[in-house]
């Protein structure tokens, strides 16, 4: 052949596709675990005694529309325990609620805050 490539046989072609891939499969997990290497600065599962880790606002408390907080898993789970969380026990009402954790920095690094909530009712 004058043009420079040679020919190449489809196994040979397909070999190659395959080693790209496994490459490329091995520099995405590598690149996915630096991702997911951050540090946890504060998690909460609401287990046991979740209410001596977390104060609830009395902003709303003297006009009686302070709602509260009680443990649940809700009306849909897998697990009771495994899924517990904490819901309001109330509608039409106001809700606030705060924990403390250390401080820290995040200087020149992303904050990720990430949290989880299922809406049950339909309120309107």
């Amino acid at each position: 052949s004058t043009s420079g490539f040679g020919r190449v046989s489809l196994r040979d072609a397909f070999a190659g596709v395959i080693c790209f891939v496994s490459m490329l499969r091995k520099a995405l997990c590598v690149s996915s675990l630096a991702a997911v290497s951050g540090k946890v600065y504060f998690s909460e599962t609401f287990g046991d005694g979740w209410e001596s880790r977390w104060t609830s606002s009395e902003w709303k408390k003297s006009d009686g529309t302070q709602g509260s907080w009680k443990a649940s898993a809700g009306k849909w789970f897998g697990d009771e325990k495994e899924d517990a969380g904490i819901q309001t026990a109330e509608d039409s009402r106001f809700f606030g609620l705060s924990a403390s954790f250390d401080s820290f920095s995040n200087a020149g690094k992303e904050l990720i805050l990430q949290y989880q909530a299922k809406y049950e009712k339909d309120i309107e």
